[in-house]
């Protein structure tokens, strides 16, 4: 414990006394959060990854961070963000995940640390003495926690879909798991003080829950409430919209039937696009001479004369 805390401490100093450019920054970010996942995706056939996110179930993210930079090249940022994710198979243009009719909407507090390299740095693109402006472009990867929480809507009312237990009393699942974030970045710093940059982030997740859809349907002897009972299966609200496309497949969404409730083979997984501002912190600045000055005219006034 000791040898961990003097290398904590041996980083961190030297963080500061290294020749970056910019010691350190803290600020906020605002931005839109997606899925990738069981319910929903594009409105059209399945497509790889990323092109899957239907966007019309775009919603919000918003947090804070810390970053220290270590080198002109490399920094750590530390963040805290929260942000809510939805999907719904009513807008899908497969026919199987509208008979299916799942939807949802999950609330997610995320805290990771995440590496930066900047691959990309150019000092003073405005070229003026009076109104410095520096760039700087980077790509991310790191590890966290996101606690995550999937409601559902019935009659005009939200239920937190985790204690329901809406696929049986035999998969229950937590409500944290492990993120790896991964995905690249860019900034502008003005006349050193004030930082303002954008990026995109995919979240890795370690869990096929996100969404409280992964496996089969259970059947109502192993659902614990009536709630349980309306939101694990929600097929037959689909036929009653009397698309056509649709009757065949009645019948096909119930236990014991060869189709699933989703595909616990792939996990799921969230995007983030941000927004941030920030404050710079360097070596130079005038909050660190003014402390200087304080510090020396301090010991100067009570040095002791001979």
């Amino acid at each position: 414990m000791k040898k961990a805390s003097f290398l904590l401490i041996f980083f961190c100093s030297l963080a500061l006394s290294s020749s970056a450019q910019y010691s350190m920054d803290f600020g906020v970010n605002l931005g839109a959060a997606n899925y990738i996942g069981d319910v929903g995706g594009s409105k059209t056939e399945p497509q790889p990854w990323l092109l899957d996110m239907n966007l019309s179930r775009t919603r919000y993210n918003f947090g804070g961070f810390y970053r220290m930079n270590f080198t002109r090249n490399i920094a750590a940022k530390f963040s805290v963000n929260y942000a809510r994710i939805s999907g719904a198979d009513s807008l899908s243009g497969i026919a199987t995940q509208r008979a299916r009719n799942l939807s949802f909407r999950t609330d997610i507090i995320e805290a990771s640390i995440t590496a930066e390299y900047y691959f990309l740095t150019i000092n003073n693109l405005s070229r003026a003495s009076n109104a410095r402006i520096d760039f700087g472009a980077y790509i991310f990867a790191g590890g966290g926690v996101a606690l995550y929480y999937p409601y559902a809507e019935l009659d005009n009312e939200w239920y937190s879909l985790r204690p329901l237990q809406t696929e049986g009393v035999d998969n229950v699942y937590d409500e944290y798991t492990v993120i790896v974030p991964v995905g690249a970045g860019a900034n502008f710093t003005f006349n050193k003080k004030l930082k303002v940059g954008i990026e995109l982030g995919y979240r890795f997740t370690f869990t096929d829950y996100l969404d409280d859809i992964s496996t089969r349907y259970a059947k109502e002897a192993d659902l614990p409430f009536i709630e349980s009972v309306a939101l694990a299966n929600r097929s037959a609200e689909a036929f009653k919209r009397g698309d056509a496309e649709l009757q065949p497949l009645q019948g096909f969404f119930a236990p014991g039937q060869p189709s699933r409730r989703g595909n616990p083979e792939n996990n799921d997984g969230y995007f983030l696009g941000q927004i941030s501002v920030s404050y710079t912190i360097t070596n130079k600045n005038s909050f660190s001479k003014a402390r200087y000055r304080s510090t020396i005219y301090r010991k100067r006034r009570t040095r002791s004369k001979f």
